[in-house]
């Protein structure tokens, strides 16, 4: 089968649904265990290294972005949200630096849009999941960061138009968790 960002966002929602299935045990050590046997963590990884590897072999500029989204997203949520909610346990350092080297890129020639500007100010207030890959190497990513106010969590409370979430993996449920879509 062909990869595809629709694919993997499919892949991801599977994930995600097995990994919420596991929540009715109460011992969360058991629940990461679990996940670890059924080899959870490597698929995850495998998705995080499929969305990598797609965006060098995407030439359309509006996927690239959408699949910068994702891995920055993963990158962070990776980070920041026990395995145990969220199935995604111990991403590759190289492919997390490669992709913040990406988007160190875009944000020295302006590529990104206003989504991601608010999506990574909001990643930016818990910059311990940033700054260890960014600082002395990636001086835009490492600027920005910086610079976000992190008393505010900049993200659009139902601005967006319902559905833009959708199809777009765990990120997708993410911000659409943080109720970001309007209820139309």
């Amino acid at each position: 089968m062909k990869t595809t960002i629709k694919n993997l966002s499919n892949q991801e929602l599977e994930l995600y649904n097995y990994t919420v299935s596991l929540q009715e045990m109460t011992d969360m050590d058991n629940i990461d265990k679990k996940l670890k046997e059924d080899g959870i963590f490597s698929q995850y990884r495998h998705i995080h290294k499929s969305y990598f590897d797609l965006f060098f072999n995407t030439e359309n500029k509006e996927t690239k972005l959408e699949i910068l989204k994702r891995l920055v997203f993963l990158n962070w949520y990776g980070e920041i949200e026990p395995s145990y909610f969220t199935g995604v346990k111990d991403l590759e350092n190289s492919i997390i630096l490669e992709s913040y080297t990406i988007l160190n890129e875009y944000l020295l020639s302006n590529k990104i849009d206003e989504e991601f500007k608010w999506m990574l100010s909001y990643y930016s207030s818990w910059s311990f999941a940033i700054l260890p890959f960014s600082e002395n190497n990636l001086c835009a990513l490492t600027k920005f960061v910086r610079e976000v106010d992190t008393a505010l969590l900049a993200c659009p409370k139902k601005l967006l138009p319902k559905g833009t979430m959708d199809n777009r993996g765990q990120m997708g449920i993410y911000w659409t968790s943080c109720l970001v879509e309007r209820n139309e």
